[in-house]
């Protein structure tokens, strides 16, 4: 009998509790020791789970669908440009329609922020945030905090610095609340234009710059600087950007026990030096192989109520 979260759908990071988290990477670290190449595990056997993506995603999508599929759930994809909402149909027509065909789960990824939060007041399934808008991406978060809790042991004042796009960043906002719910020391780092302009909501310490940030930090948490963001005049110019905030070879290599995370997609010779890649204390492809598991995880826990 799996242990029971305090939450029926999630939403955001910051609704999980410490002991919310803890049952989560608890029931992560089952999966991890127990995972064959083909094996499948009953605990979501006649659940079925819908992939309700309306916008753009490969990692989180693939994730989701893999860690649904091991579990051996039921599922369907929904793709919203092949859907009735291209005739005008509304969203919570479209959840309603999906609903009647059985489905108890829902993950979901809306280029709205709130969306999940609507749909979640609107059914009495269970809804998985896998990314709204700029608000929250608690899925994300929680694989993140989870690779660092294997890597160092515990998690509890760890100097984390999150570095490059905050203020437009769902990735930067759940972080930010999961790893204070956890203890964390959490800093920013990033170009003016980049931050909170007028209040630091999450009372923050700010550093100025890349160098600032690696001797202050045990962990990098670098963010995808998006390429609309140049085009919308934020910041002066990419080699600007990379001159104060990206991650040079030479820099990471100050710091011997320094670990660099990734959320993905990286801009490599923006944001990070290829040769980082392929360092031990790279994690990037160590939190995709996590997001799975804690994914199966979150899916296994929320739909037990199902069964």
């Amino acid at each position: 009998m799996l242990k029971k979260l305090s939450i029926n759908s999630l939403i955001n990071a910051q609704d999980l509790s410490i002991e919310d988290a803890n049952i989560i990477f608890e029931l992560t670290d089952f999966y991890i020791k127990e995972y064959k190449p083909g094996i499948k595990f009953d605990e979501l056997k006649g659940v079925t789970v819908a992939m309700a993506f309306f916008e753009p995603s490969t990692r989180t999508k693939l994730s989701f669908e893999l860690a649904a599929k091991r579990l051996s759930a039921d599922t369907i994809s929904f793709q919203s440009s092949t859907s009735s909402l291209t005739k005008g149909e509304s969203l919570i027509d479209t959840l309603h329609t999906i609903e009647a065909m059985g489905v108890q789960m829902y993950v979901l990824r809306h280029s709205k922020s709130g969306s999940p939060k609507f749909l979640m007041e609107n059914t009495k399934g269970a809804i998985l945030n896998a990314g709204d808008g700029k608000h929250s991406h608690p899925t994300q978060a929680l694989l993140d905090a989870y690779t660092l809790r294997k890597h160092f042991g515990n998690i509890k004042n760890l100097k984390v610095c999150i570095c490059g796009d905050i203020l437009h960043s769902r990735v930067a906002r759940s972080n930010i609340e999961l790893l204070k719910i956890l203890g964390a020391d959490v800093r920013l780092c990033g170009p003016g234009t980049l931050l909170p302009r007028f209040i630091n909501i999450w009372n923050c310490e700010y550093c100025n710059d890349i160098n600032e940030a690696i001797d202050w930090a045990d962990v990098l948490l670098v963010l995808r600087l998006q390429r609309e963001r140049m085009e919308a005049g934020i910041l002066p110019s990419i080699r600007e950007f990379n001159k104060y905030f990206g991650v040079s070879y030479q820099q990471f290599l100050r710091k011997k026990d320094l670990v660099i995370m990734h959320p993905g997609p990286v801009n490599y010779g923006i944001e990070l030096d290829y040769n980082i890649s392929s360092h031990p204390n790279c994690l990037i492809q160590t939190q995709v192989t996590h997001g799975v598991f804690i994914r199966m995880s979150l899916l296994a826990l929320l739909g037990q109520r199902f069964k």
